[in-house]
């Protein structure tokens, strides 16, 4: 075995075989979660069919003995098993101190344990379950010059329970002392009995497919094991004669019924005894497929041209076993090929999907919203209460034409001057009257768009109204609901000479008409999210759990309502985040079990896309513009912004901004210049060629002296690269906390004061105390109404205790402040504060350990998009891949203040760096199903009478019908389209509502609509058009 170096800098990877033993008393895994990732980070997986990032085994630390040397080394990594009944075979790197798993292990079990097998098996039945009566008298039984194996441990357990049930004749339950009963229902024992029954698999599972081991051995059954058509036995069976097929998760699932992870090239070549069972063919597929999803990973393809995927392999095979391998992965049906492109079949799916949903909310029976614009834009104001009990929406506070309010108590004097130009105008008179007098034209027309269109896309810079638009519409159109059917009732109530005919019905119509407006906002981020719901006070939610909803609702059987079955309009917000196979999931799920019938997409098509395949606002945008369902909002309406706005302009048409003040490192007095409080967009030029060496010189002149930056709660720092991140908030700590990073022992600290954010997703209930933990926040007080007693309050009074932190989650990427720090009972609880939002009171270690928080004051550019902040610090960096979207993105986080600190010639470099284009077929699938679908339905509705519409509209559109075809054009239609808009839509899509047209309309196109005229909104006359009369007559104006 090659040994390591204590510096872990010079030597290798080297190989590790021996036992796991267990560690010392008091040696808590809460210490390694802190750890960095890059040794062993999983990448999300792009040929998942639902879930794109993995879940990986946790992280633990263990002690592992070498087998030759008997040394004992303390190694980190994400073990799937830990016990001392497993030997193990690991790669391992060292690093400063420690020791860090290369991969994963393949795993063995221990047969000789010698004088600790007693323990070793004690320790096994523990983790079993196995009641302490039970091993008593299992020990008791056992002879004492007996040789106890854990090979042989089932026939030992099965003498011992026969022996037990002759002894006890009148005991009438054989699981009494069946302590194999409790050994095969555990995880713990089922990995155990499948390695004494499968040892294969334990060895080549957990390398191939780290993320599904503990699933598949969930598969095991004691009577089922090495019978046909046992899953384990298959498994078995194909990684002793076939293991290349681990590699395809299609070709898995027709051999064992399940949906698993795929192996990766590495992996199988890791493992030498199956990679040398690997045909030429195959291996050479599995190369090729590996290509495509690293391209798709990396680069944001949903798809590759078939000669560029042939070419990247073509120096590790002949190109004619390249494409022998590409027609293989074809016929296998492990990729689509559409002409000369190569898709992996999900992403292939969710954009044909996505056009087919865009299609039927198309088909569906339109729903128009007539409104006053101005009265919505500057009503806005004027609306203080609403009454929704389904989505408890309050109306926001700010109009559509001011600046975004600042709330902080604590800001320095430049944002006080910033936020006390929010407060003037939302003070005086004048201002107010002058807001209702200057309506944003572009605002207005995306009023009318969203009005109008089943699908909308609003693009704009921060500050030009987007969320404020969609608010305030929704807003006004529920308050106008409530109001007028409140009156409707009222009137028909006081009527006392109405006829006894009337009645209500469910009669349908060509309108479409919904019980209430039921709004779903979304965001792609926990942040986004939380940021959506603080604009529009209405709750707002990730993509992510809308999804997991559907799946719990799914697996509970569906008996009961889905959470957003009765959901009729999806908001989606920063949607140049949002990846094309989770966009696609969620409209599925919404179209398929509620009643979506509107769309409406809020984004920046200039900003950084997803990290993950696709390019969903952009491909919008583009595809939808020409139809005049999209609009881009100019007007920026923050002016304390306004050169924020100029500049950011500027770089996406890679032009260099204009800064009103350039700060250059003086060399004569070794220090920076002050930046002046009056100025807004601001450049500190690092040295060239030497940068690094001045940034943290500059980035601490800033702290002491930048304007907008004495209050962390209202400013942010931006990198590019993580080494950036974590030499900023190092002197961040410092500066605002008056402490280091790390203590003596390495481990990140947090105490009061700091900055911190959330780095993986995780709910608030899970981080709260127990009910055995002494609340002393209130000390002296006996109504204490911290989350923790409140709780607990409500469940000794017998009441179900508040649902609200059941729902709450600490989202990927929040930040918050701890403001309270203290010991209660023994157990160390932190007070974290959103900035304008709860307080919650949670166990230190849960947090540490659950959200795997870091500290906040500096973050990437990709973990802080979709967020804002008031000063904005922007550190370039070596310019590397950045382009001018990493500057565009990282330039409109600020609302009032942007730094940029950069090298002046890295700065240049990356605004004219052009973006990387992503290889996509979204705009080209909604291209061609809008124009021929509609073409076609055109011609359908136009060709039929009036008594024909009934049965027209009655129609099934089947969803299989609407695949893209290769032969469609693209260039023409839009236009006979667009004057088309009423004919088009008389066929609803499945599972929608079917409709009818009143019979006295002379064609679909004229279908009597609630005019503005009337000054009535169709959502609050839902009641009086369900009026009907069985026997119309003349009300009597006098009695006789």
């Amino acid at each position: 075995m090659a040994q390591a170096d204590s510096s872990g800098r010079s030597r290798p990877a080297f190989e590790l075989q021996g036992l796991l033993l267990p560690l010392k008393d008091g040696v808590k895994d809460e210490d390694d979660e802190e750890e960095d990732d890059a040794h062993d980070a999983e990448p999300f997986d792009v040929a998942s069919e639902e879930n794109s990032q993995l879940l990986r085994p946790p992280r633990r630390r263990v002690k592992i003995q070498d087998k030759n040397t008997k040394k004992e080394y303390e190694v980190v990594g994400r073990f799937v098993f830990v016990g001392p009944w497993w030997k193990v075979n690991v790669k391992v790197k060292q690093f400063g101190s420690k020791y860090y798993m290369d991969g994963y292990p393949s795993y063995f079990l221990q047969t000789d344990a010698g004088r600790n097998q007693k323990a070793v098996i004690s320790l096994f039945f523990n983790e079993c379950g196995v009641p302490e009566s039970l091993q008593k008298a299992f020990w008791e039984w056992l002879p004492r010059d007996s040789s106890l194996n854990i090979i042989h441990l089932e026939q030992t357990l099965y003498q011992f329970t026969t022996s037990k049930l002759m002894e006890e004749q009148i005991s009438t339950d054989p699981k009494e002392f069946d302590i194999f009963y409790y050994v095969e229902r555990s995880p713990v024992g089922k990995a155990v009995l499948s390695a004494l029954a499968y040892p294969i698999v334990l060895e080549f599972l957990p390398k191939l497919l780290p993320c599904n081991v503990s699933d598949c051995i969930q598969w095991y059954r004691h009577s089922q094991k090495h019978c046909e058509g046992d899953q384990l036995t298959t498994l078995e069976k194909i990684l002793q004669e076939e293991p290349w097929k681990l590699g395809f998760s299609k070709i898995m699932y027709r051999e064992v019924r399940a949906g698993l992870a795929e192996a990766c090239f590495k992996a199988f070549h890791d493992c030498e005894h199956l990679y040398q069972k690997i045909p030429t063919l195959q291996r050479n597929a599995l190369m090729l497929y590996g290509n495509l999803k690293e391209r798709c990973r990396e680069c944001g393809h949903t798809y590759e041209e078939q000669d560029k995927l042939t070419d990247m392999v073509s120096k590790k095979m002949p190109v004619e076993e390249a494409w022998q391998a590409l027609k293989f992965l074809k016929d296998e049906e492990v990729v689509i090929t559409e002409k000369k492109l190569v898709f992996i079949p999900r992403l292939y799916k969710a954009e044909k999907q996505i056009a087919d949903i865009v299609y039927n909310l198309r088909q569906n029976p339109p729903w128009h919203f007539h409104v006053d614009i101005k009265e919505v834009l500057n009503g806005g104001s004027c609306i203080n209460n609403l009454r929704d009990s389904d989505d408890e929406s309050v109306v926001i506070e700010e109009k559509p034409c001011e600046r975004d309010p600042n709330k902080s108590g604590n800001a320095s004097r430049e944002q006080e001057n910033c936020k006390n130009d929010f407060e003037s105008e939302e003070q005086t008179q004048s201002k107010e009257s002058k807001c209702e007098a200057e309506v944003d034209p572009d605002q207005g027309k995306a009023i009318e768009l969203i009005c109008s269109n089943p699908v909308t896309v609003i693009s704009g810079k921060g500050g030009c109204g987007k969320t404020t638009v969609v608010s305030y519409l929704f807003s006004f159109l529920m308050k106008k609901e409530n109001e007028e059917v409140t009156n409707a009732c009222k009137d028909f109530e006081t009527d006392v000479d109405a006829p006894e005919e009337w009645q209500t019905s469910h009669q349908s119509s060509n309108v479409k008409t919904n019980d209430s407006l039921n709004i779903l906002f979304t965001a792609p981020t926990g942040k986004a999210a939380a940021l959506l719901s603080k604009k529009t006070k209405i709750p707002a939610y990730t993509l992510h759990q809308v999804m997991y909803s559907y799946y719990a609702w799914r697996d509970n059987g569906g008996n009961s309502p889905w959470k957003f079955s009765r959901v009729n309009i999806l908001v989606v917000d920063e949607g140049s985040l949002v990846p094309v196979g989770i966009l696609s999931n969620v409209l599925k799920y919404l179209f398929n079990n509620a009643q979506l019938t509107k769309l409406i997409i809020l984004g920046d098509i200039r900003q950084l896309p997803s990290i993950e395949p696709g390019n969903t606002l952009a491909d919008f945008f583009a595809s939808l513009k020409a139809r005049g369902w999209c609009i881009e909002l100019r007007t920026n309406h923050r002016s304390e912004s306004q050169l924020i706005v100029e500049n950011a302009t500027r770089i996406s048409q890679q032009k260099y901004p204009v800064f009103d003040q350039v700060l250059k490192f003086s060399q004569s007095n070794k220090s920076w210049p002050v930046p002046s409080p009056e100025k807004k967009f601001i450049l500190l030029v690092l040295p060239a060629e030497d940068g690094s060496n001045y940034l943290q010189s500059a980035i601490m002149t800033l702290l002491e002296n930048g304007p907008g930056l004495s209050n962390h709660t209202q400013s942010q720092f931006i990198t590019f690269r993580r080494k950036d991140c974590d030499i900023i908030n190092e002197i961040c700590c410092k500066h605002y906390s008056k402490h280091t990073m790390r203590d003596h022992r390495n481990r990140l600290q947090f105490i009061c004061g700091d900055k911190i954010c959330s780095t993986r997703n995780e709910y608030v209930k899970a981080l709260l105390a127990r009910d055995n933990i002494v609340c002393t926040k209130n000390e002296g007080s006996s109504q204490c109404t911290c989350n923790v007693c409140s709780r607990r309050e409500e469940r000794n009074s017998g009441h179900t205790p508040s649902s609200q932190d059941d729902d709450t989650r600490l989202c990927n990427g929040e930040i918050f402040f701890i403001t309270e720090d203290k010991e209660v009972d023994r157990v160390r609880m932190v007070t974290i504060s959103i900035t304008d939002g709860p307080e919650y009171t949670v166990v230190y270690k849960r947090l540490l350990k659950n959200s795997r928080i870091k500290h906040g004051w500096a973050k990437t550019i990709h973990t802080f998009q979709g967020s804002e902040e008031n000063t904005i610090v922007y550190v370039v960096g070596n310019a590397g891949r950045q382009n001018w979207q990493h500057v565009y993105t990282a330039v409109t986080r600020g609302r009032c203040r942007v730094y940029i600190v950069a090298e002046e010639a890295n700065l240049r470099a990356a605004i004219a760096r052009e973006n990387f284009r992503r290889k996509t077929r979204l705009p080209q699938r909604l291209n061609d199903a809008l124009t021929e679908k509609i073409s076609s339905s055109q011609q359908i509705s136009s060709s039929q009478e009036c008594s024909q519409n009934q049965e027209a509209s009655t129609c099934f559109v089947d969803q299989e019908e609407s695949v893209v075809s290769d032969k469609m054009e693209t260039d023409s239609g839009f236009k006979v389209l667009v004057d088309t808009v009423d004919a088009a839509e008389q066929i609803p899509g499945e599972r929608k509502r079917q409709s009818e047209f009143p019979q006295d309309c002379s064609s679909p196109s004229k279908v009597a609509l609630i005019m503005e005229e009337n000054k009535t909104s169709p959502l609050a006359t839902n009641l009086l058009q369900s009026l009907t009369l069985k026997s119309p007559t003349p009300k009597k104006l006098f009695t006789s």
